[in-house]
């Protein structure tokens, strides 16, 4: 989903929480990153993963569909990318 295709506040949450897992997939590839800032961008969207779950936001086209393969656990979804 793009941000111009958000309408409600469902697609809202999925649409940021998207976002967030992006960033912790980028930071994760990186040699050099700041652990404190990783492991926070971690729980952020994991908090979002959590949210989306309790509430059952549709996550078809979201990182978040991934994450749910790794029961809901973005730490576990996020160790294959880490460099």
């Amino acid at each position: 989903m793009q941000k111009h295709q958000v309408r409600t506040p469902n697609q809202a949450l999925a649409y940021i929480t998207d976002c967030n897992l992006a960033t912790v997939q980028d930071m994760a590839m990186k040699k050099s990153r700041g652990k404190r800032e990783f492991e926070r961008q971690i729980n952020i969207a994991q908090t979002a993963c959590d949210w989306m779950r309790q509430m059952n936001i549709d996550v078809t086209g979201t990182r978040a569909k991934e994450v749910f393969k790794f029961n809901g656990s973005v730490s576990d979804w996020i160790k294959p990318y880490i460099a």
